[in-house]
C-alpha cells in the first residue's frame, strides 16, 4: 500500500492531534541532531572490527589492572599522607622537563599552534572522515558516490563543480508524491523554503509511474577551501535537517 495511503488509514482510525512543529526551529546539540536525523539501518557485521574490538578491550583492561597497581602502591602511603593536586603534578612535570630541555614546552606549545584547523580542498575522503567522526554510518557507490542511509531517506554527500569545490548534500524520501497530489506538494515545498532555515526543497522530474519524487538540498561553496570543523558542522546540520524535513513533510501530505 502506498505510504499516503497507509497513512491516512491511521490517522483516521486513530486520530492524531499533535501539532505540526512551528515554522524555523533549530536543531542545536549533537543528541538533538542525531534524534533528528532518525534511525539508520543496522550495520553490516565486520569480524575484522569485531577482532580489533577485542584486542582494544584486552589493552584497555591490561591498562586498568596496570593502574590499579599504581594505586594500590599509593594507598601504602597511608590516609594521612597529603595528596598533590592533578594541576599541581603537571606544574611539577612541566619544571623537570625545563631542566631537561629547556626548549620543551616552548616546542609542544609550537606543535599545538601549527596543529590548528585550517582551510583544505574539499575531497572524498575528507567527507568520509567526516561522516565517520559523526558517527554516521554510510555507503560507497561503484562510481564512488558518498551515501548515507536512514529508514525513511538517502541522503548524498558529494563534491560537485568543475572543480569539486562545492560542497552538496542532497537528501530523497523513499516515498514520492502521486501525480494527481502535484498542487498539495507544491504548496508544501514552498511553506517549507519560505519557512524553514538551511534546506532548499523541491519535486523532481516524474518517475516511469507518474509520481514525483521529493528532494531536500544544501549547497555551500568552498573554493577557498573549508576546515575541517566547518565540514563535520554543515554535514552533522544537513543531515539533521533531512530527517526533520522527511518528518514534517509526511505530516504535510497527510
Amino acid at each position: 500500500m502506498a505510504w499516503w495511503r497507509s497513512r491516512k488509514r491511521d490517522a483516521e482510525d486513530n486520530p492524531v492531534t499533535e501539532a505540526v512543529p512551528e515554522a524555523d526551529s533549530e536543531i542545536g546539540g549533537s543528541a538533538e541532531r542525531a534524534q533528528a536525523r532518525g534511525s539508520q539501518p543496522s550495520a553490516v557485521p565486520n569480524p575484522r572490527a569485531e577482532r580489533e574490538a577485542a584486542d582494544s578491550l584486552e589493552m584497555e583492561l591490561a591498562g586498568r589492572e596496570l593502574r590499579h597497581e599504581t594505586t594500590a602502591e599509593q594507598l601504602l602511603l597511608g590516609p594521612e599522607e597529603e595528596q598533590i593536586s592533578e594541576v599541581e603534578r603537571w606544574h611539577l612535570i612541566k619544571a623537570d622537563l625545563a631542566e631537561i630541555d629547556p626548549d620543551f614546552i616552548t616546542d609542544l606549545e609550537q606543535i599545538a599552534a601549527d596543529a590548528r584547523d585550517e582551510a583544505a580542498p574539499l575531497d572524498a575522503d575528507r567527507i568520509i572522515a567526516a561522516l565517520k567522526n559523526l558517527d554516521i554510518r554510510y555507503l560507497v557507490d561503484e562510481n564512488g558516490g558518498i551515501v548515507a542511509l536512514w529508514e525513511r531517506h538517502i541522503v548524498q554527500v558529494r563534491a560537485e563543480g568543475p572543480d569539486a569545490d562545492i560542497l552538496v548534500l542532497r537528501a530523497r524520501a523513499y516515498q514520492t508524491v502521486p501525480r494527481e497530489w502535484a498542487e498539495r506538494g507544491y504548496a508544501a515545498m514552498n511553506e517549507w523554503n519560505r519557512t524553514r532555515r538551511f534546506l532548499k526543497a523541491y519535486l523532481g522530474e516524474p518517475t516511469e509511474s507518474g509520481a514525483l519524487p521529493v528532494f531536500g538540498e544544501i549547497q555551500v561553496p568552498v573554493r577557498p577551501g573549508i576546515t575541517t570543523a566547518l565540514l563535520e558542522e554543515l554535514i552533522d546540520c544537513g543531515t539533521a535537517i533531512s530527517g526533520t524535513f522527511v518528518e514534517w513533510l509526511e505530516g504535510e501530505l497527510l
